[in-house]
């Protein structure tokens, strides 16, 4: 029903003025089809309807709202086009109408009338209208490079019937295309100099995370598959979740976390079929990044195995009893601290940014810039060009292959390891042999406490691990182990040992002396000497004058 308050004469008046075309609804003597027919061709040129191929239906482009902890976050994604809407959205390009015959006056006249729900269902539903709209299989966040017959070159925003994609007008856009390499890796530089990196290649890993989501259009197939990047840290507020956000932040313009796969209840939490609930509803939606935070426990997950390494993904659709197969263009990410296991299959699928924070109190921190998140915001057209750089700097220089292999993800290995080292940096295909895959869950201010006591009792001298458990047993530390009688919880401690190696609390750092040794023959020893940390290079060349 049309409000009162609007003037008929000037909605008529905008209609004509438009050339809006009348179409007849379906009636005695005119068939659904034909009608079907019609409207397909008012509306299959206005890149606002789109048949979407995988998901078998007709979609708008809007506004998705995603559901976090820190409350909903909303993206571009496809939205599924409802009779109601498509009520509404065809009446923008033609004027539907009934027509009547007046017997008395034995004149023919129309009015305008508003196709039924039913007749929506009917035309949504039909072959006629499918196959006239734009078809369309992927949504751009931002304008990525694309091999498209041999040349680089970039999806058009809005619609491009190339890549049967869209890219929203409102997207950042490469703003410096001829930025130099110094100039790209200068800003890389800015943006992850006050992260606590422990070794060199971490910092290449956080770099490759941040390029992988870049380089789709650069594979044989936008759904060749990516690694995995895992940011794990050895205490809370080391900034695993700030530094895996910047990635969401340039290409989506939001930084979404997803509920952990585990976490570290044994009948709760990141279930194989709650991540394929999420799965399903990323696919749907058109999303391009999952980034599950703070895990905790054993990831064992065999949906999450099987997705980050498959090309498609196929599920049914509740209520529609139907089977849909999706192109995975999904980029995957997870975080943990210290203490987080996982199988071999997760590890061999990943790669590892290890952040290692030495100091007591995590606010004491001081950062060079204080808000990164908004100064990435604010230069997502700058950090773009950045990484065109480094994908320009390798075309340039042959398109050569990474140099170390990577089974799982050939095609990334050589394209991401190349460009990186194009470009002087490390390949972040290196074997990581830093990580432990079985250590243990973090419990900060008892360790605290066994710091502070073992010091004042012996000072830097050697401990081995019995007098450790007999100083925790006479004194009263670590209520929740029974170190005297239980087996179970002696292995448990010596997993906390083994976390908290190198660690300083109250300015006291334990040092296990060799950590190649058992610990029950192994010494270890309690000093206020702060540990030579690994410095690393932000600018890529090493101690050597090499370029790395």
């Amino acid at each position: 029903m049309i409000p009162e308050t609007i003037n008929l004469t000037e909605i008529e008046q905008e209609d004509k003025k438009l050339h809006k075309q009348e179409i007849e609804l379906p009636c005695l003597g005119k068939l659904i089809s034909t009608f079907a027919q019609e409207v397909a061709a008012e509306v299959k040129d206005k890149n606002t309807l789109f048949y979407r191929v995988d998901s078998k239906e007709i979609i708008e482009i809007g506004t998705i709202t995603i559901e976090t902890e820190e409350g909903n976050k909303e993206l571009t994604g496809f939205l599924s086009v409802k009779p109601n809407r498509f009520i509404t959205i065809t009446e923008k390009y033609f004027i539907p109408i009934k027509k009547f015959y007046n017997a008395s006056t034995k004149e023919h006249f129309t009015k305008k009338r508003s196709m039924t729900i039913e007749n929506a269902n009917i035309v949504l539903a039909s072959e006629i209208l499918q196959k006239e709209l734009p078809q369309i299989t992927r949504l751009f966040t931002i304008p990525i490079p694309i091999m498209y017959k041999g040349e680089l070159t970039f999806p058009t925003k809005g619609y491009d019937s190339r890549f049967n994609s869209w890219l929203p007008i409102d997207a950042p856009e490469i703003i410096n295309p001829n930025m130099s390499l110094e100039e790209a890796k200068e800003l890389f530089k800015t943006i992850f100099k006050d992260f606590c990196f422990e070794i060199q290649q971490d910092y290449y890993n956080a770099i490759a995370a941040l390029l992988t989501p870049y380089l789709r259009g650069l594979f044989t197939k936008f759904n060749t598959r990516t690694p995995v990047f895992f940011y794990i840290a050895n205490r809370e507020r080391a900034g695993k979740d700030y530094c895996a956000g910047i990635t969401g932040l340039i290409y989506e313009g939001n930084n979404i976390e997803e509920a952990p796969l585990c976490s570290g209840e044994k009948f709760g939490g990141g279930t194989s079929e709650e991540l394929r609930k999420k799965l399903l509803s990323a696919f749907i939606s058109g999303r391009k990044r999952m980034h599950f935070a703070n895990n905790k426990g054993h990831i064992d997950n065999a949906v999450f195995e099987q997705i980050t390494t498959a090309e498609q993904y196929t599920d049914r659709i509740l209520g529609r009893n139907e089977t849909l197969t999706f192109d995975n263009e999904l980029d995957f990410s997870l975080s943990g601290n210290t203490g987080v296991t996982y199988t071999a299959d997760v590890a061999n699928r990943c790669r590892f940014v290890k952040l290692f924070l030495e100091i007591e109190n995590a606010n004491e921190r001081k950062f060079t810039i204080s808000d990164l998140h908004g100064f990435i915001l604010e230069n997502r057209g700058k950090i773009l060009s950045a990484l065109y750089c480094l994908v320009r700097n390798w075309k340039e220089k042959g398109s050569p292959k990474g140099s170390k292999p990577f089974a799982s993800f050939h095609q990334w290995a050589n394209v991401c390891g190349g460009i990186m080292e194009a470009a002087g940096y490390g390949n972040p295909c290196e074997i990581d042999k830093e990580i432990d895959k079985r250590l243990g869950d973090s419990e900060t201010n008892d360790m605290k406490a066994l710091f502070e006591e073992c010091y004042d009792v012996m000072p830097e001298q050697k401990w081995n691990k019995d007098e450790i458990v007999n100083k925790v047993i006479n004194d009263g530390l670590f209520e929740g182990l029974d170190l005297a009688n239980k087996h179970g919880d002696l292995i448990k401690f010596s997993n906390l040992l083994k976390k908290y190696n190198n660690r300083i609390l109250s300015d006291i750092r334990m040092e296990i002396l060799n950590p190649k040794e058992r610990l029950s023959r192994n010494g270890f020893k309690f000093t206020k000497e702060i540990r030579s940390r690994t410095l690393i290079n932000f600018d890529g060349v090493d101690l050597n004058g090499k370029n790395n």
